[in-house]
C-alpha cells in the first residue's frame, strides 16, 4: 500500500539536474516520490510495480461501486453468473 506521505520531496530543477538518478531511485524503492515547485505539488512520481498495484486497486474500487449500483436496483435487470450460464447452455443445444 502506498503511503499517503511520500519519504522523498524533489524540487522541479532538482528532478531536472538529477533525472536518471531520480528514476533509478524511484526503480529501487516502493516509495513515491512527490515533485514540488515553488511549494505546489505538481506530480508524484511512482515505481512501475506501484503504478501496477495502484491502478489494480483503483479497478477493483470501480468494480465494487458497480456491483454495489447493480445490486441496489429493484428492477431485476441482472442475473448470477449461474443464471447466465443456464441460458447461454440453453442458447448453444437449441442452436447448435
Amino acid at each position: 500500500m502506498l503511503n499517503p506521505l511520500p519519504k522523498k520531496i524533489i524540487s522541479v530543477s532538482d528532478f531536472q539536474r538529477k533525472t536518471k538518478p531520480t528514476f533509478d531511485e524511484i526503480s529501487d524503492s516502493k516509495e513515491p516520490v512527490l515533485v514540488m515547485n515553488r511549494d505546489k505539488k505538481v506530480g508524484v512520481f511512482l515505481s512501475p510495480k506501484s503504478y501496477d498495484e495502484f491502478a489494480k486497486s483503483y479497478e477493483d474500487y470501480i468494480d465494487s461501486i458497480d456491483l454495489d449500483k447493480a445490486m441496489s436496483l429493484k428492477d431485476n435487470s441482472f442475473i448470477t453468473l449461474d443464471n447466465l450460464l443456464e441460458d447461454m447452455d440453453e442458447w448453444n443445444t437449441s442452436y447448435l
